[in-house]
C-alpha cells in the first residue's frame, strides 16, 4: 500500500532534502510534480484541491494515505524520518535533534536566500553587472564559512552520522552547483567542496537519482526550467 503522495518539482532544493529522505527510507510514495507555486488546473497542475490542503500553495507538501497533510520542508522530512523507529537521521537525544533543527533553519533562511540572490541575475531574473554579482556572491560568504567552521574536521553536522543536518545544508549546496558554484569557487572553500562532495556522492546514488549527475561548471551559468506543462 502507498505511503502517500509527496508533492514536489524537480530539483527544488526544499523538495530535494524530503525526496532524499522517503528514498533513504524506502517509502512507498507517489511523486507527484505541483509547479508552479499556486498552479492552475489548465497549466496541467492541482489548482484549487491543492491550495484546499495546503494553504501557502508551496512545495514540498504530503498527503498520507489516511489523509494526514503536512507541509514546510522541515515539517515533512521530519515525519518522513521518523517513520523509521530506529532513524539516526532527527540525532540522538534532544540536543542533537535540537542543533539539526538548527541546521534545516539556517538552511531554509540563511543559506539559500543569497544563493538565490546570485542565481537571480545569473539566469536573468534579476539585473546583472560586474558589481551586482560581485556583491551576490560576497553574500553567500558569511553562510558558506559558518558551514565551513562547523564542519571543519569532522564527517557530518551533528554527531557521528548523516542526519537530516546534511541533507538541508547539502541539498541547499546543490542549488549553488547547479548555477554558480563553479570549480574556481569550490577551490577557494575546499572544507565545503570536500564535505558536499561527500555526502552529495551518497554510495546508494540517491541524490544522483533526484539531481542528476554531479557535474561541475567552468563559469556560472544556467537557465530557469519551464514547468508549466507538468
Amino acid at each position: 500500500m502507498s505511503f502517500g503522495k509527496l508533492y514536489t518539482y524537480p530539483k527544488a532544493p526544499r523538495s530535494t532534502m524530503v525526496l532524499f529522505v522517503a528514498k533513504y527510507n524506502r517509502l512507498d510514495v507517489e511523486i507527484c510534480n505541483a509547479f508552479p507555486i499556486k498552479v492552475y488546473p489548465e497549466k496541467g497542475g492541482v489548482g484549487e484541491e491543492y491550495l484546499s490542503k495546503f494553504h501557502t500553495g508551496k512545495v514540498p507538501a504530503l498527503e498520507t494515505a489516511d489523509g494526514f497533510t503536512a507541509y514546510e520542508s522541515n515539517a515533512v522530512a521530519w515525519f518522513l524520518a521518523k517513520q523509521d523507529p530506529n532513524t539516526k537521521l532527527c540525532g540522538s537525544g534532544l540536543k542533537e535533534e535540537t542543533t539539526v533543527l538548527r541546521w534545516a533553519s539556517f538552511t531554509n533562511y540563511e543559506l539559500l536566500p543569497p544563493i538565490m540572490a546570485w542565481i537571480g541575475p545569473i539566469i536573468g531574473r534579476a539585473p546583472s553587472s560586474p558589481e551586482i554579482l560581485k556583491t551576490c556572491e560576497e553574500g553567500c560568504e558569511l553562510t558558506i564559512r559558518a558551514i565551513e567552521k562547523e564542519i571543519a574536521g569532522k564527517n557530518y553536522l551533528v554527531g557521528d552520522t548523516l542526519t537530516l543536518a546534511d541533507l538541508f545544508v547539502v541539498s541547499g549546496l546543490a542549488r549553488g552547483y547547479q548555477y554558480v558554484f563553479t570549480k574556481s569557487w569550490a577551490e577557494k572553500h575546499p572544507v565545503v567542496h570536500e564535505y558536499y562532495m561527500r555526502v552529495r556522492n551518497d554510495k546508494d546514488g540517491i541524490f544522483d537519482s533526484i539531481l542528476g549527475s554531479n557535474v561541475l561548471r567552468d563559469e556560472p551559468g544556467g537557465t530557469y526550467p519551464d514547468y508549466d506543462g507538468l
